[in-house]
């Protein structure tokens, strides 16, 4: 068996590669290229023209999967970019690791009558972290970029433990 790399998100949606799509218009386009290409609408003669049909219908669903949750989009757009800017960026900082790991920590032993402040102070770094993503794309400073998306994997955890414990 062998690997076939994924189709370019953006190009499977004919959208320009940014951060910034309109999450309405992505959906309008999603359900229009759905209709296009469901098998109702493409009764095929063949059992090629079917495995086509199909093909396309999937690569479209695992474009929407990716362009639809900004942070799967923006490890899409890196990759598009430059080839493997992930995988050479994957070190973070100590000094980062060791502040995501006191911050597991606080989630982990976080009382009831805290957690509404800690989701508060997630959330901001969230936000803080893809908006120094945004600039860094923007920049064109890829490699800054994919460590962004890789200290943030540490905050969407922590909020994803902490929602968890509600």
């Amino acid at each position: 068996m062998f690997n076939v790399p994924a189709p370019d998100a953006f190009a499977v949606f004919g959208v320009s590669r940014t951060l910034d799509l309109d999450e309405q218009e992505l959906e309008m386009h999603y359900l229009k290229l759905s209709r296009e290409c469901h098998p109702d609408h493409n009764r095929a003669q063949t059992t090629d023209d079917c495995a086509a049909v199909l093909q396309r219908s999937a690569e479209i669903n695992d474009a929407w999967n990716i362009l639809r949750d900004p942070w799967r989009r923006a490890r899409a757009l890196l990759e598009a970019e430059s080839a493997g800017v992930l995988e050479r960026n994957k070190k973070l900082d100590p000094m980062f690791l060791m502040a995501a790991l006191e911050l597991a920590e606080e989630v982990a032993f976080a009382e009831s009558d805290r957690q509404a402040a800690l989701t508060d102070k997630l959330q901001a770094a969230i936000d803080s972290d893809f908006t120094a993503l945004q600039k860094d794309v923007n920049n064109g400073d890829f490699d800054a970029a994919a460590k962004r998306v890789h200290q943030s994997h540490y905050h969407l955890k922590a909020l994803h433990d902490l929602e968890a414990k509600s």
